[in-house]
């Protein structure tokens, strides 16, 4: 009977193993394969941690079909956000659309960058709302074994080889111990769903001791030899210790604390200056373009010690700066790095930035009214040593860049330097707070946008229309008018845009993971 039960389960492991082997053959998909007609490929197809490649994405598709411009975004492996992206139109001579080498990416040191094979994955979004992914494998290569020969000196004749030195004693490892059931590192956790995890070779904590194997062979050899009572005493000793290692397991608190993930989420918005395209940013410092908005660079691959709060774009649309919370300034494009806080302590974090007419300067304001002006931008006061009833959430510059409005949560307008009042929503009764402002062309006027998307329009400020009859899924963010004045779009922290006025759709994130 037991030479049986030992046939069938050999059986069974044989059946699984080969089973396994063939799954992994069907789920093994060929480099360079795409899905839904996005092609993705990368030159080099490998290399050692540290090497950078360049990628490229094609959607061979009729230009009468699918006219676009369409956005690729390229990720790298799991990442949450792009590594780069670019708008790319319909090319009739190349068959559809290109967006030919793009800019050489480095896979991150630690992390993502370990060494086997990661995926580059390209999403473009269609406007009819689906998607079409691609996707290829990109091999990181062990680095090369350092060579063991000497290098020769010239004019030095080679010496004989010395005796080897004695090697050293090695300093055992401790075997690793896990104290959760989540995942961790070099052992396996115990799975209380899974009672075998907690006592056998191949579970539990990393050892066994050997009184648990005595606890096992009793009741087994007992209900061979048929010794009922016995099988039953041991059998429920060892259901016993089974389920009091699991509880004490689950009681045990964990060694180290869990990871503390930041929600990404769109903190920036920027239109190009021929309103024909726009930009958004995360938090994370993630850039997607719409339009004919162009990417010129991103902080998503950057060990940045804060979040990123907001992003401004230079007057020409050629490039735009990115600015975080400790107020590191990050300018691509032809944007220029004019100073930052970053070394400063700040008692506030930094809550907006805003650059001056001719993109030579900008001003950086905290969450108390503290303002810091760089390059050509003048200071023109603060509210850093009033005491505000609301924190400061936005600013924005004069037409001639000679002064600037201070807002807070509760509507409350400090104008500053040839700014004009023109009314604030301090008075008010809110049903959400104020989240951020925008001035009219002239600067005869402004808005004021709710986190409910209410606008609140002032001076020569028209109202276009707001979201605030809507069941919105994220809380709105931000606005940015268009550049004639007579429209706006509304942004939601999932990247949802809502256009108003003569304001177009590009595009947007919602519903899109970043």
């Amino acid at each position: 009977m037991i030479h049986r039960m030992l046939r069938r389960l050999v059986l069974k492991l044989a059946i699984g193993l080969v089973g396994g082997t063939i799954a992994a053959g069907l789920l093994a998909a060929p480099a360079g394969a795409a899905a839904a007609g996005v092609v993705v490929t990368t030159t080099p197809t490998s290399g050692p941690a540290g090497a950078s490649f360049t990628a490229r994405a094609t959607l061979a598709d009729s230009c009468a079909n699918a006219p676009g411009p369409y956005t690729f975004w390229f990720f790298w492996d799991a990442d949450a956000n792009p590594f780069q992206n670019k708008t790319v139109p319909c090319d009739p001579a190349a068959g559809g659309f290109d967006t030919g080498p793009i800019m050489p990416y480095t896979p991150p040191a630690t992390g993502g960058g370990s060494v086997g094979q990661h995926m580059v994955t390209v999403i473009v979004m269609l406007p009819t709302g689906g998607k079409l992914i691609g996707s290829v494998i990109y091999t990181i290569t062990p680095p090369p074994s350092p060579s063991t020969q000497p290098i020769p000196t010239p004019g030095v004749p080679p010496a004989t080889s010395p005796s080897p030195p004695p090697s050293p004693t090695p300093i055992p490892t401790p075997s690793p111990t896990c104290s959760t059931e989540a995942p961790a590192h070099g052992c396996v956790p115990v799975d209380c769903a899974h009672l075998t995890a907690a006592i056998l070779p191949f579970g539990g904590n990393g050892g066994v001791p050997p009184i648990l194997y005595l606890l096992i062979a009793v009741p087994v050899g007992a209900f061979v030899l048929r010794r009922r009572r016995l099988a039953m005493l041991a059998g429920s000793i060892l259901l016993l210790l089974i389920a009091t290692s699991c509880e004490l397991h689950r009681s045990t608190p964990p060694v180290t604390a869990p990871a503390i993930t930041v929600a990404h989420q769109v903190v920036g918005f920027e239109a190009t200056p021929d309103c024909r395209g726009y930009w958004m940013v995360s938090n994370s410092g993630g850039i997607f373009p719409f339009g004919s908005a162009t990417g010129h660079g991103t902080t998503a691959a950057m060990d940045i010690t804060k979040p990123i709060v907001g992003m401004e774009s230079t007057p020409d649309g050629g490039g735009y700066w990115l600015v975080a919370g400790d107020g590191s300034i990050f300018p691509f494009g032809d944007a220029g790095g004019f100073g930052s806080t970053a070394a400063l302590k700040l008692t506030q974090p930094i809550v907006a930035m805003e650059d001056t007419p001719d993109g030579g300067g900008y001003w950086l304001v905290v969450a108390d009214g503290g303002v810091f002006p760089f390059g050509d931008a003048g200071g023109y006061g603060s509210t850093g040593a009033n005491t505000l009833k609301q924190p400061i959430v936005d600013m924005e510059a004069t037409p001639d860049g000679q002064g600037y409005w201070l807002v807070g949560a509760d509507g409350a307008i400090y104008p500053l330097g040839d700014a004009s009042g023109h009314g604030g929503t301090a008075g008010l009764h809110l049903n959400k707070p104020i989240v951020a402002m925008d001035a009219t062309p002239d600067g005869g006027g402004y808005w004021l946008v709710a986190a409910d998307g209410a606008i609140f329009p002032f001076g020569d400020a028209a109202g276009y229309g707001s979201t605030a009859a809507l069941h919105l899924s994220s809380p709105i963010v931000g606005m940015e008018d268009t550049p004639d004045g007579h429209g706006y779009w509304l942004y939601a922290a999932d990247g949802g845009i809502f256009p108003f006025g003569d304001a177009p759709a590009y595009g947007s994130l919602g519903g899109v993971p970043f």
